[in-house]
């Protein structure tokens, strides 16, 4: 049951990751790759109280959506970037 639970859930996470990137079509193509956004997020980060906590939060969940569908959604930023080189 929890096996079947869990595969329910795992799902239901795939199908709204992929609605979101549906969601961004209009998101700016940039050359940038994935870790380069995520090394610029993480830089901008050192200047704060609490760089750890800014990288966690700003940079990690969009770094990992943008190794996924390609696109880096900042949770600070209305907009969004849509890249062709995940790496």
């Amino acid at each position: 049951m929890k096996s079947l639970l869990a595969i329910a859930l795992g799902l239901s996470a795939l199908m709204m990751g992929y609605q979101t990137a549906g969601a961004q079509e209009g998101c700016r193509a940039v050359q940038s790759s994935c870790s380069q956004m995520n090394a610029s997020c993480e830089q901008k980060c050192q200047g704060g109280n609490n760089p750890s906590a800014c990288v966690a939060r700003l940079c990690s969940v969009p770094f990992t959506g943008c190794k996924v569908n390609g696109v880096w959604k900042s949770v600070a930023s209305p907009t969004c970037l849509k890249t062709n080189n995940r790496s």
